[in-house]
């Protein structure tokens, strides 16, 4: 069996579409007061990791040896160690929950989920527990009797988790909603929330505008009225770099290869001839470098319209439930990208879980499964 130091690459949806996905992360600190007595408090989000393949996104399937030897104490101990504050733990809906008959737990899956938050917070370190159903399977949640089987299953879930101390346990209602965005999200997030309320009124949940979860949507958001809500959004822009390589994303970003950021408009043609050799795939990389969008203003700049809304809204807590880059991008580029993005989350006040914990988006070393260490330099975490 593998474990999660390998170098295999997630099997995760991503935007297939052109632009930013400026992605932001969750302030320490709670929200002004909205609606609810007493006022939640949650995990220190300050600094997390992704730990992805193991509850979702596993290859393996959910049985009790993937479950217990994919990561392991020693494993959540180093993270500990290296001085992360928190883990995301993603969970598959239909490995947790019975897929058919009455909503119900899975009391084998369950079991074990239970297991690794109480093996996670031994450590001392908080869990941000995060519904990740990967592709098509959300829509489901777009019919009225999928919609209601999800607000009953998170009502299960709550219950269950209900002893667990608030300030080691959040919930992230759905990861990346798409298809589910707009108006239909907001209704059904407010259910979601509503319904973990109900059974659990002081725990810290983490909600987002729908869609891939961009900053672009919560900008417009208009906020939820309820205390311990934390709000997140995800960042991979530009795509084209964070993603070179890659083949579960857009096909263009699978044929990039040596894209190095930041990168000037004025050298659009120079880079986007070495990086790509498609004609059609050279102009759109050209047309995107041409307009700043490989620039580090560019990247900040969402991150402005974001802190304004929170501002205007009572500094509300933003949290960058993912961030990363692929490993196939160069190697300083890469670490270029993650501290200017760290120190931009750093300056606003807001917390952050890198993707992922694995090798594939350079944690940790292919070869030697030991952290890279100029990425827990560029995270902040080891002297410059």
């Amino acid at each position: 069996m593998k474990n999660r130091f390998d170098g295999r690459a997630p099997s995760i949806d991503r935007r297939c579409a052109l632009g930013t996905l400026a992605g932001l992360a969750l302030t320490a600190s709670m929200p002004a007061s909205r609606a609810s007595d007493p006022k939640p408090s949650g995990p220190d989000l300050s600094r997390g990791i992704n730990l992805s393949h193991w509850f979702a996104q596993s290859q393996e399937g959910y049985g009790a040896d993937h479950l217990t030897r994919f990561i392991t104490r020693p494993d959540i101990a180093r993270l500990a160690a290296a001085g992360f504050t928190h883990v995301r733990l993603g969970f598959e809906p239909d490995a947790v929950f019975a897929q058919s008959g009455k909503p119900a737990l899975d009391e084998t899956v369950s079991a074990h989920l239970n297991e690794a938050i109480a093996m996670i917070a031994s450590q001392k370190l908080g869990i941000v527990l995060d519904m990740h159903p990967v592709g098509a399977s959300k829509e489901r949640y777009l019919k009225s009797e999928g919609a209601e089987r999800l607000v009953a299953n998170w009502r299960l879930l709550a219950r269950r988790l209900v002893s667990v101390p608030q300030d080691q346990l959040a919930f992230d209602i759905l990861n990346e909603p798409e298809p589910l965005k707009g108006d239909a999200w907001r209704s059904l997030q407010e259910r979601l929330v509503k319904a973990i309320r109900g059974v659990d009124p002081t725990r810290a949940l983490i909600v987002n505008a729908g869609g891939w979860s961009g900053a672009d949507d919560l900008v417009l958001l208009t906020p939820y009225r309820y205390d311990g809500l934390i709000y997140t959004i995800h960042h991979y822009g530009p795509l084209l770099f964070t993603h070179q390589g890659t083949d579960w994303t857009w096909q263009v970003a699978e044929r990039v290869h040596g894209l190095t950021w930041p990168i000037a408009p004025d050298l659009a043609d120079r880079a986007s001839a070495t990086a790509v050799s498609s004609p059609s795939d050279r102009a759109i990389l050209r047309d995107q470098i041409t307009k700043g969008q490989f620039t580090e203003a560019f990247l900040l700049a969402p991150f402005e319209q974001l802190a304004a809304w929170s501002s205007r809204h009572g500094k509300l807590p933003i949290y960058v439930g993912e961030f990363g880059v692929y490993r196939n991008a160069p190697h300083d580029a890469r670490l270029r990208w993650l501290a200017a993005s760290r120190q931009a989350f750093a300056d606003r006040g807001w917390g952050w879980a890198h993707w992922d914990n694995s090798a594939a988006f350079g944690l940790v070393s292919a070869d030697t499964g030991q952290f890279d260490r100029a990425t827990l330099r560029a995270f902040g975490m080891l002297p410059a």
